[in-house]
């Protein structure tokens, strides 16, 4: 869609329509309330990045709850830490997402009906990829995240909408904090055998440290058996940590591998996976982040 340009070489940028939803939502917020931070990004300032990872504890803060952080002395209330995640995560998320989903699935036909459920949704990121990626097809979202204050942003948004009529993202949205709901909530989107797609999103999603491997296996096994005739597809996206020190400390492919092993109708089921390099306009400074990895994994269910 026009809200997302990509160059021949992987570089991403947003369109105007994009654009502007970054600086009238992320942008503009982080400016107003936060001008100290401000300032480092936009001269580039070295510093700025070790500053966020430790303020929000290499993203894994409590979004919800205010945090003092001693090296600089300074409080960072729930809607500084989104206003900093917006920032520093969201476009490198956003066009990644985007990359994995316009080169790696297979393309979408405006008559299809589709349900994309995105565990650990941040504020709509791969739900806006999703869209772009999709196109007008029977569209459902549901998005997941343990945060108030994270779906609170996402349902802000979601009302923007991709173009000037300020139209939603998604007419049929819903946002919810605990997984434990997916259940019942399909139930209001899914006729069983009605063909709807279903897709599973892990967009950074394992990082959770308090993230139940076992109970999530058990509502998406819940899920699969009951929607048994649907064609479902999961799709996990996270940096390549498979071999790197942080990999190793939090566990997050680990955590992944095991979440497979809980699904075993996906034993001899379609998978694919590489690691996809892109590069994207940041947006304070504008200046380019080049050579941005991110591992995927897509496992198909017919």
């Amino acid at each position: 869609m026009s809200y997302i340009h990509c160059s021949h070489d992987n570089y991403y940028k947003p369109g105007e329509s994009l654009k502007n939803l970054f600086e009238e939502l992320i942008i503009k917020p982080f400016e107003h309330d936060l001008p100290a931070l401000s300032e480092d990004v936009k001269n580039n300032r070295i510093y700025y990045w070790e500053d966020i990872a430790r303020i929000l504890k290499q993203g894994q803060s409590d979004f919800d709850e205010v945090s003092f952080d001693k090296p600089s002395n300074e409080y960072y209330f729930p809607k500084d830490k989104i206003s900093i995640y917006c920032v520093h995560h969201m476009p490198r998320h956003l066009f990644g997402s985007y990359h994995i989903f316009t080169n790696c699935l297979t393309p979408i036909n405006e008559k299809d009906k589709v349900v994309f459920i995105d565990f650990g949704c941040g504020p709509l990121t791969s739900g806006i990829a999703f869209q772009a990626f999709a196109g007008q097809c029977d569209l459902t979202y549901l998005g997941i995240d343990s945060s108030q204050t994270m779906l609170d942003k996402a349902a802000a948004i979601n009302t923007y909408g991709p173009n000037t009529y300020r139209e939603p993202f998604f007419d049929k949205f819903e946002l919810i904090c605990d997984y434990d709901y997916l259940t019942g909530l399909l139930d209001k989107y899914i006729e069983n055998g009605d063909r709807t797609q279903i897709i599973f999103n892990f967009c950074y999603f394992f990082s959770s440290p308090t993230l139940d491997t076992n109970s999530l296996s058990d509502v998406l096994n819940q899920i699969m058996k009951e929607y048994t005739r649907h064609k479902m597809c999961f799709i996990y996206q996270n940096p390549d940590h498979r071999s790197l020190s942080g990999g190793r400390r939090f566990n997050l492919y680990g955590k992944w591998e095991k979440l497979k092993t809980n699904l075993p109708v996906f034993k001899s089921q379609v998978t694919q996976s590489n690691v996809e390099t892109f590069s994207y306009c940041r947006l304070i400074n504008g200046l380019p982040h080049n050579s941005a990895n991110v591992y995927y994994e897509i496992l198909c269910y017919e």
